[in-house]
């Protein structure tokens, strides 16, 4: 079993907001909004960028997401980070969940 495996998910619900745009039955990230826009201890933060969130979603789009909700121009979104803050971006990973998924808000409601 590897450290990843074995690790508990930390999700974060802070206010990062991805604004979509649907083209052709695809949904595309247009614009993704950090709450901890210039905060280099933010706990998205990087060495190689301000905000993991928004680096991975305009790398990769909604493959990062593991969420089922309604598509809307504007979307906030939870976040878990794989990695460290020193590691190669390109070795970590991000994981998004829309904070509508029904089983996410429910599962989110049994944490506060």
């Amino acid at each position: 079993m590897s450290d990843t495996a074995s690790e508990t998910m930390v999700w974060h619900s802070d206010g990062h907001v991805v604004e979509l745009q649907i083209n052709r039955g695809e949904l595309e990230v247009i614009r993704v909004r950090c709450p901890h826009e210039g905060n280099p201890l933010a706990p998205c933060a990087h060495e190689e960028t301000p905000c993991v969130v928004k680096w991975f979603l305009q790398t990769f789009g909604m493959e990062c997401n593991v969420g089922v909700a309604t598509p809307s121009a504007e979307m906030e979104v939870a976040w878990h980070f794989i990695g460290t803050p020193r590691q190669e971006l390109g070795s970590c990973q991000v994981w998004v969940i829309p904070v509508q998924d029904e089983a996410f808000s429910a599962w989110m409601v049994t944490q506060q």
